[in-house]
C-alpha cells in the first residue's frame, strides 16, 4: 500500500514542478510573442492601406472595451491617418478555422466605406489549403469590397459582396468570412460615421 502513495506523491510532484516551470516560461515568452504578433499587425496595416494612411494610432482603450462586449472577437482596433485625419480603420479579428484560432487584420476606408485589404497574421491552417489564406489570390479578392453588409465567399467572385472561396478549404474560407463580417459589422455599428 505504501508504494501507490509513494508513486502518487512523486507522479504529483513532478507535475507540480513541470507547471511551475511551464509558467515561467510562458511568462518570458508572452510578450515576446505579442511584441511579435503587433508588429506583424502594424506591418499589415502599413501595407494595406499602402500610400492612403501614414500613421497608426490604437483606437482608444475604453472604446474597444465598448465594441468587445458586443463583438467578443475583435482583438484590437487601430485608426489610419493621412496628415493627421482620420482615413480609416484597421481591426484584428479572432475567429477559428480547421487547424485551430487564426488572427486577421481587416483595413476600411471611411472615405468610400470600402475594403482596403485584408492580411493573415497568425494561423494554423493545413499548408496548400488554408494556409493559401497568406496568398495574393486570396487577399486580394477582398480589396475594394463594399465594407457596408456581408461578405459571401465564390469561386469567381465578381460582386461587391463577394469574396474567394478556397477550393478544399471551406472550412478556412467560411472562418475567415465569418471573421471579417464580424468586422463590418462592428465598423458600421460603432466606428461608421452617418454620411
Amino acid at each position: 500500500m505504501k508504494e501507490p502513495i509513494k508513486f502518487g506523491i512523486v507522479l504529483f510532484l513532478f507535475c507540480a514542478i513541470s507547471a511551475g516551470l511551464l509558467a515561467v516560461v510562458n511568462g518570458f515568452t508572452a510578450p515576446i510573442i505579442e511584441a511579435a504578433e503587433l508588429e506583424a499587425t502594424m506591418e499589415s496595416y502599413a501595407i494595406i492601406f499602402g500610400d492612403a494612411a501614414d500613421d497608426f494610432e490604437r483606437y482608444d482603450e475604453a472604446e474597444i472595451a465598448k465594441i468587445r462586449e458586443t463583438y467578443p472577437d475583435i482583438q484590437d482596433i487601430f485608426t489610419a491617418k493621412k496628415s493627421g485625419e482620420v482615413v480609416g480603420y484597421g481591426m484584428t479579428v479572432s475567429t477559428n478555422g480547421f487547424g485551430g484560432a487564426m488572427t486577421n487584420a481587416i483595413g476600411i476606408r471611411t472615405t468610400d466605406d470600402k475594403i482596403a485589404g485584408f492580411r493573415n497574421i497568425v494561423h494554423q491552417e493545413t499548408k496548400n489549403f488554408g494556409s493559401l489564406i497568406e496568398e495574393e489570390p486570396y487577399y486580394t479578392s477582398y480589396n475594394e469590397k463594399s465594407a457596408l453588409g456581408e461578405l459571401t465567399i465564390s469561386k469567381e467572385p465578381q460582386a461587391e459582396n463577394e469574396v474567394l472561396w478556397l477550393s478544399g478549404a471551406t472550412v478556412t474560407s467560411k472562418s475567415v468570412v465569418g471573421g471579417s463580417n464580424v468586422v463590418l459589422q462592428a465598423y458600421a455599428e460603432f466606428l461608421r460615421e452617418s454620411k
